[in-house]
């Protein structure tokens, strides 16, 4: 009977696998969709060690690589930084969803999410499920995978943190708001108007109770509005998500 050989790590493997490790547990804790808190903790440390472990053969060293005790805590905020990159997307898509919630006056009747400790609004599940779903239908789940491994070799793990992430982020987060600001605007601007018509008629019917009438209206039409504006939502949607990432896979190519 023969046995399956053992396989040795000697110490600079087991410091490379320790520090491919912690890159990898940042990214899948802030990515998205791996780091929803509806998926357990359980999942997302097999995740962790299973990209580490395949990862591991192509990640390369820096020369003059920094003493583990330095390296260890920038691997890991590189990771969350990449994670957090990528989920600019739905965070975009997610800021549409609240800034027509806030026009519609669902704002006010905002509930506590358990999924996230925020307070939600009936829109938010709908932007929620549409950013998921686009994220799985455009394959970038698999565009994420890459990334990752793309990143061993823009940011070779021992070498420090890179001189221009922290400008790169910068403006990705800026896009970001654009991009989900510029989602919600056509909305926004037809519930703006609502509210004009109706500031109009309560100053020429002092009678009429504009707060009643102008939620009352606004939730008909907005509603209405957006059911029509599905389409363009969507196609929005989906080009805030692929923008991103194509930036941030230029980022860690």
């Amino acid at each position: 009977m023969t046995t399956a050989p053992l396989i040795v790590l000697t110490g600079g493997q087991v410091t490379a696998f320790l520090l491919v490790l912690l890159r990898c547990t940042g990214f899948v804790v802030t990515a998205p969709l791996l780091g929803h808190r509806a998926l357990p903790r359980t999942v997302k440390a097999a995740l962790a060690v299973g990209f580490s472990a395949l990862l591991l053969p192509r990640a390369t060293v820096a020369p003059g690589a920094d003493a583990v005790a330095l390296a260890a805590p920038i691997e890991l905020l590189l990771g969350l930084s990449l994670g957090f990159l990528l989920s600019l997307g739905f965070h975009a898509i997610e800021l549409a969803g609240r800034l027509l919630a806030l026009q519609l006056g669902l704002s006010l009747e905002a509930v506590l999410n358990p999924l996230n400790q925020d307070p939600s609004t009936a829109l938010d599940p709908f932007f929620g499920v549409l950013a998921g779903l686009l994220f799985l239908a455009l394959g970038l789940h698999v565009e994420t995978v890459r990334i990752l491994a793309g990143s061993f070799a823009a940011f070779p793990i021992g070498g420090g943190w890179p001189a221009d992430l922290g400008l790169v982020a910068g403006q990705l987060i800026l896009l970001a708001l654009e991009l989900g600001t510029r989602v919600a605007l056509p909305l926004a601007l037809v519930l703006l108007l609502v509210e004009l018509v109706v500031g109009l008629i309560g100053r020429a019917i002092p009678q009429v109770n504009v707060f009643i009438l102008g939620l009352s209206a606004k939730l008909m039409i907005g509603t209405a509005a957006l059911a029509l504006a599905i389409p363009t939502l969507v196609a929005g949607a989906a080009r805030i998500l692929d923008g991103l990432f194509r930036a941030v896979a230029r980022l860690a190519s």
